[in-house]
């Protein structure tokens, strides 16, 4: 039996994402973090009507795997553990083509941890298939050569421990990255913005299709082709919190008739 959550829900970030998060954090892999981002997650997640939601549909005392737990890390090494939680929030970088500053000294390719850049006659290459957007190439250069193509997030869902643990899925996100400023290829992000509509449709998909045991990591997989749209518009009609009427388990769902059963058990 785990133990009693503190919320509803959890909104914690790595301690890039907290002191002087503006200029980059307190670590050194750290990327800007926009202030006050992360109390407008918990905001979010706050007004959804989820922890509502989540009293009413819980019998007895909400616990560790009640609660929604939404990670954000300013980079990918992902020290708030973004690939194991309800929703996964990444800070991201991706690097344009170099300029005539460029000296072609190598550093941007010896220092890639993912192999995601060479440096070739006419310049620097990146590799996207290899390239998590970590900044870290346009940090180190020391000609500033490499300028931000476009500064966002990777969004992942579904992630989940437990005694069947899932790594998360990774969202693709809305706008590409124009070939003209960056490297052809590069992988979509998702603006501040972005994150927060994705962070919303998630909460309302859940609430929508929960049920006794189920937890979001399994909805996500069950559905990847709702779950991949959940950074633009959930296909079908989404019930908003504030039109919902309370799920309980011993009556039907006023919308398909359907219902779980089985009053006073707790999921």
């Amino acid at each position: 039996m785990s133990d009693r959550a503190p919320s509803p829900f959890i909104v914690n970030g790595c301690r890039g994402t907290t002191v002087a998060s503006s200029r980059g954090g307190t670590c050194r892999f750290s990327l800007p973090v926009p202030d006050g981002f992360l109390a407008r997650l918990e905001r979010v997640v706050a007004e959804s009507g989820w922890p509502d939601f989540l009293r009413d549909v819980v019998r007895g005392p909400i616990l560790h795997h009640h609660a929604f737990r939404v990670a954000v890390s300013a980079c990918p090494n992902g020290c708030s553990r973004p690939h194991i939680a309800d929703v996964g929030i990444i800070r991201a970088w991706t690097p344009g083509r170099a300029t005539d500053a460029c000296t072609r000294c190598g550093l941007c390719e010896r220092l890639c941890p993912d192999h995601a850049m060479t440096v070739e006659e006419d310049g620097p290459r990146l590799h996207p298939e290899n390239c998590l957007s970590c900044g870290l190439c346009i940090k180190r250069c020391p000609e500033k050569a490499l300028p931000v193509a476009r500064e966002g997030w990777r969004v992942v869902v579904g992630g989940r421990l437990g005694r069947r643990p899932r790594l998360a899925t990774e969202l693709d996100g809305l706008d590409e990255v124009p070939g003209a400023s960056g490297f052809p290829g590069q992988s979509h992000l998702l603006d501040d913005d972005g994150v927060v509509r994705a962070l919303r449709n998630a909460l309302a998909w859940y609430m929508r299709e929960y049920r006794l045991h189920l937890r979001f990591g399994d909805l996500v997989a069950s559905d990847p082709a709702t779950a991949a749209r959940l950074a633009g518009t959930l296909p079908g009609p989404v019930r908003t919190p504030e039109k919902m009427p309370p799920m309980r388990f011993d009556a039907p769902d006023p919308a398909t008739g359907e219902g779980e059963g089985g009053a006073g058990q707790t999921p």
